[in-house]
């Protein structure tokens, strides 16, 4: 399937996908990596930052995280990725999403990679965000 580069053509074809879980955060040293080896199977990102691991992970492992991480993880949020085919090109997507989320009130961390886009909003604020990637993708 070609990647999509024009904003109209992203968003009708945005395809949102809630997943049930509930999603965390931590920070975890880059020490405790090799410690999580046992855990990635329920890890869904992690990003390198100056002050340690940013680690993305499901409610399995909470428990387990609250001892690897520094301070207490937070959460919980709701994962919704997004189907769509976009292009690492594509300029404007994540934008007009989180700025029509926004406007309803409803923060959003963003992930992207390679093949797709991820939002990351308050668990209980899921069903009115994929309410508007909906309404997004069918105007």
């Amino acid at each position: 399937m070609a990647k999509l580069l024009k904003l109209g053509d992203l968003l009708k074809n945005l395809r949102p996908e809630l997943d049930e879980g509930k999603y965390y955060f931590a920070s975890v040293p880059e020490s405790q990596l090799f410690g999580l080896v046992n855990y990635l199977s329920y890890v869904t990102s992690i990003h390198r930052e100056e002050e340690g691991l940013s680690i993305v992970f499901s409610e399995e492992i909470l428990e387990e995280m609250k001892s690897y991480g520094e301070g207490e993880p937070a959460g919980p949020f709701a994962l919704i990725t997004l189907k769509v085919e976009s292009d690492l090109m594509a300029v404007g997507l994540l934008a007009k999403i989180t700025g029509e989320l926004a406007r309803e009130g409803i923060s959003a961390n963003t992930v992207s990679a390679y093949h797709h886009d991820y939002l990351l909003v308050p668990f209980g604020k899921k069903e009115a965000a994929m309410k508007v990637l909906k309404k997004l993708q069918n105007p």
